[in-house]
This record gives C-alpha cells, structure tokens and sequence, in this order.
C-alpha cells in the first residue's frame, strides 16, 4: 500500500532583498567579507544584518514592517500583488578594507536580485544585476595589475577633495574608475595594458622572402600614454544618526558620489595648468601630484589639486 501523506501546515519564508556585489578591479562578485546591515531611513536603530549564502548573495530577513511579507507565498501571484514598498537604507562595509564603505536607498520588497542602477549606466564586465565596489587604498595590489595613485586635494576649499570620482583613459577608452576616501586618497588598480604594437620589419638588403623581424620594446620598457578624467561636486555629509551606541555617521551615498558633475584636475599649485597627458610605466606605480610654487603651500604636499567646474581658480 502506497502511504498517504497529509500536510498539517505549510511554513514559508520569503526574502524582501538580496544583495549581489562586485569588485570593479577582477569583475568578479564578493561574497565574503562584507558587513551589510539595513535600516529605516533616520532610524540607525532599526538595523538588520544581511547575511551571504552559498551563492554568495547577500539576503535580508526580518526587516522592519515587513514580517508579514516574508510569511507569504512567494509564487507569481504572490509578487504580482506586493504591498505598498518602504524605502530602506543599505549601509555596506568591507571588515578586510579592500573596498570603501558607502550607502544607498533600496525600496522593499524586490523580487530576485536587487538591480542597482548606476547614474553612469550599465558597464562590463557584468551583466548581472549587481552593486560596484570600488577599492580603498590600502588594497593590497597582486602581480599583474597597474597602480595609479593621488591624494586629490579640493584647491577652492582647501580639505580633501572627499569622494571625488577618478578616471583613467588611453586612446579615449576607459581603462579605470576609482573613488576617494574622506582623506581624498585614492587608487586606480586596473590590469597591466597591452603592450605598444611592434613594427615589422624586413632585414635590411635581405631577399624578398627573407623573414620579417619584429622591432619594438620589450615589456618591461613599455610606457602607456594616460589621460585623466575627475567628477567633483563638493558633497555636504549628513549629520551623524543617533545609534543604539551613541552618534554614527552616515556613509556617502553611491548613487551621489557617481553622480558628481565633471571636475578639473590641475598640473600646478597656481592653478594655471590642467592635467594632461601622463605616462605610465610597467612595474610602477604611478603618483599623481600638482607641481608645487616656491611659496608656501596651502595644503599638504603632494596632492592633486581638483576643483568644481565653474569654480574660481
């Protein structure tokens, strides 16, 4: 005889957010490391933790005033008549400090992966739904990736140019993007670039069919010409939250630091000159700094000065 089964209750549990991060260095998704904690907006208090799966996404449970949610039947008819979505804040940060922290506003629930849109569009290496993570920098460097660093300085203001948005370009084409800490520091670490093309040559006074030569320097000789790009928009920080431990300050919102309007970077102190070409050689690290004047400087020595378009220099 077959046995009969007779189902007393059925218990579900529905996820209001998962989460899916990526490295912008090796295009590859995190799902270690990361602490990513949810609250109401204004309401530190209300925290709730994300944890990662073995998918290595990160999920959200027991939010705030959506208990009842989760309880739900998570099928299509389940999704198609959602209750009215809260907005929530996401606070993200890296315990290693290979990434720096930052915010932004999520609307819950969300059916599957959470699809974060960028102000600067949809970019590879991904075409999964997913959230950028940009290095901080102290990130340790592996072998075969370019370092190009710069402590960018707000030349109007005088303090540090505090998320300020760095590109890399050769030959018009984006090779990197990085942010700056709250000290304006900041680290472009993208892979080492193709070498420069060889020029094929014939051996001089040899026969027609004589074999080609390739003439050219060898890699470790190699030097990329680099242009560089800034978006900065002095950005005003929130005021501190009062936490279940006393105030916290609020991390820079995503969304806003990539948002900035286009900046000026300048070669010199007197703010006479903007950036231009730069060279970039294999196996170095590359230091932006704005050349000095003989008086005395107005703010620390090596740094790039960057100012907002339409500042006075």
């Amino acid at each position: 005889m077959t046995p009969s089964v007779k189902v007393l209750e059925r218990l579900t549990m529905v996820a209001p957010l998962g989460l899916r991060f990526r490295d912008v260095v090796a295009g590859s998704f995190v799902g270690d490391g990361l602490n990513v904690v949810l609250y109401e907006p204004n309401r530190p208090t209300t925290k709730v933790e994300a944890v990662a799966n073995l998918s290595g996404i990160y999920v959200v449970h027991h939010a705030p005033g959506l208990r009842d949610f989760e309880n739900g039947t998570g099928d299509a008819d389940f999704w198609n008549n959602l209750p009215r979505q809260k907005t929530f804040v996401i606070a993200v940060t890296d315990v290693h400090r290979r990434f720096l922290p930052f915010q932004f506003n999520a609307e819950l629930p969300t059916r599957g992966i959470f699809n974060w849109t960028s102000p600067l569009g949809p970019s590879p290496p991904s075409a999964f739904p997913s959230i950028p993570l940009y290095s901080s920098p102290v990130r340790d460097v592996t072998a075969g990736m370019a370092v190009v660093r710069a402590d960018l300085w707000d030349a109007a203001r005088n303090v540090p140019a505090a998320s300020a948005v760095l590109e890399a370009y050769t030959n018009s084409q984006l090779v990197a993007r990085g942010l700056a800490d709250e000290k304006g520091r900041t680290a472009l670490i993208f892979p080492i670039l193709a070498p420069r093309p060889f020029t094929i040559l014939s051996p001089p006074g040899s026969p027609l069919a004589s074999t080609p030569t390739a003439t050219g320097l060898p890699l470790t000789e190699q030097v990329w010409p680099i242009t560089f790009r800034a978006m900065y928009a002095p950005i005003i920080p929130a005021p501190d939250l009062v936490g279940e431990f006393g105030p916290e300050p609020q991390l820079p919102n995503l969304h806003d630091i990539l948002s900035q309007r286009e900046g000026i970077l300048w070669a010199d102190e007197a703010l006479t000159e903007t950036l231009g070409e730069v060279s970039l050689r294999y196996g170095r690290e590359l230091v932006l700094k704005s050349r000095p004047t003989t008086s005395s400087p107005p703010a620390p020595l090596s740094v790039l000065f960057v100012t907002p378009v339409g500042s006075p220099p």
